[in-house]
């Protein structure tokens, strides 16, 4: 029989609490549990040994960190590189002649297959604007606006013509003079003018907006005229062909014609059912609609062939062309140098931002099994 059955379960707890021996057999008990408890424990040689060699290396398990040398010498390594490569590019960028920005006409995109729209360029200079709105002085011929100026078709075929000028006269009295030239070119024409908007803000540049109506075979000739009012600073031409939609229209109004009179002829027969004289006669004026609808379209095809749009845009703004500073050699060089450091920054930047969420989660990975590492190392030296 053991000794804790000898004293029972009890008696043993209570003496392992501190409860005074009260035979002889729980004193000699309680002197052993003493000395158990002052005792140093210490594992032999070979079991630590044993422990240590069945531990994973450190070099194993983790890369060496690298250097504070190392990492002091790739950044400014790495400031040398882009300062070098912004100093080619400036080298190799900055020693061509300066350039001088020009506004020239600007064309539209997304034309439709059937349309063709041409631009010119800007400096054809005109001379002043007489009363009648007739061509320009001598000193600056009306020929050599002309030579400029964008073709408007001239085929036999029915096309729609649309066209925006820009004119820069010199100051208000001739922006005012040139505005009333420019409706009289119209009417001169056979055209007219559709809208005026006339602006001359206090202290700013006055500017007029007129739309015109000209018919299409005069619209070269108003052109012209209209490019001699002044500086001509763009223009644009659009033409766009409308027989293939004016022989479709035409086919649905035949169509549509013959069915009417079908219809009519059909509602003559004294025999004919009520129910489905009334059917007929409801589709008799949904046809009649449709006709004049059909009509009306063509109508309008027809005057927009006949008829070319003109937008005129005068100002007095005088900054057509806009010189860029000059620049010697030197300073275009640095200029360039300076704007590729700026773009090296802003990549880097951005790489930064995108990469230190990832570097976040990878320092709190390392720190992490770091602490799990000497965790298990500790467990295991104190077993």
């Amino acid at each position: 029989m053991s000794a804790s059955n000898s004293i029972g379960l009890e008696r043993l707890e209570a003496l392992l609490a501190g409860d005074t021996p009260r035979t002889s057999d729980e004193a000699r008990r309680a002197a052993v549990l003493a000395q158990l408890r002052d005792a140093t424990l210490n594992a032999p040689e070979a079991l630590r040994s044993r422990v240590l060699a069945t531990a994973p290396a450190r070099g194993t398990v983790f890369a060496r960190r690298p250097s504070r040398r190392l990492v002091f010498a790739v950044i400014p390594a790495t400031v040398a590189l882009a300062v070098t490569a912004a100093i080619v590019h400036g080298l190799t960028t900055g020693s061509g002649s300066p350039v001088t920005q020009v506004h020239s006409a600007a064309v539209s995109n997304g034309v439709a297959p059937s349309a063709k729209r041409f631009a010119i360029p800007p400096s054809v200079a005109g001379g002043a604007v007489g009363a009648g709105g007739q061509a320009p002085s001598p000193s600056a011929p009306l020929d050599s606006a002309q030579s400029t100026l964008a073709p408007t078709g001239g085929t036999s075929r029915l096309q729609q013509t649309d066209a925006s000028l820009q004119v820069r006269v010199p100051d208000i009295e001739h922006l005012s003079t040139a505005t009333r030239a420019a409706t009289r070119i119209a009417t001169s024409l056979g055209g007219y003018a559709q809208s005026v908007d006339y602006q001359t803000p206090r202290g700013r540049n006055g500017t007029a907006y007129i739309e015109l109506r000209v018919p299409a075979q005069n619209v070269q000739r108003a052109l012209e005229r209209l490019a001699g009012l002044g500086t001509l600073v763009s223009q644009e031409v659009s033409v766009k062909d409308l027989e293939h939609a004016l022989q479709v229209q035409s086919a649905e109004i035949a169509q549509l014609r013959r069915r009417v009179a079908a219809l009519h002829q059909a509602l003559t027969d004294p025999s004919l059912p009520d129910a489905q004289r009334v059917l007929l006669q409801i589709q008799l004026a949904e046809s009649k609609r449709a006709l004049a609808q059909r009509l009306n379209a063509r109508k309008g095809t027809v005057t927009a062939g006949t008829t070319a749009r003109i937008s005129l845009v005068l100002s007095t703004q005088q900054s057509a062309v806009t010189p860029v500073p000059h620049r010697g050699r030197m300073s275009r060089m640095l200029h360039s140098a300076l704007g590729f450091l700026g773009l090296e920054g802003m990549v880097a930047l951005y790489a930064l931002i995108v990469i230190s969420p990832f570097a976040v989660l990878g320092g709190l990975a390392f720190a992490i099994a770091r602490m799990r590492r000497r965790r298990d190392e500790d467990r295991l030296l104190a077993a």
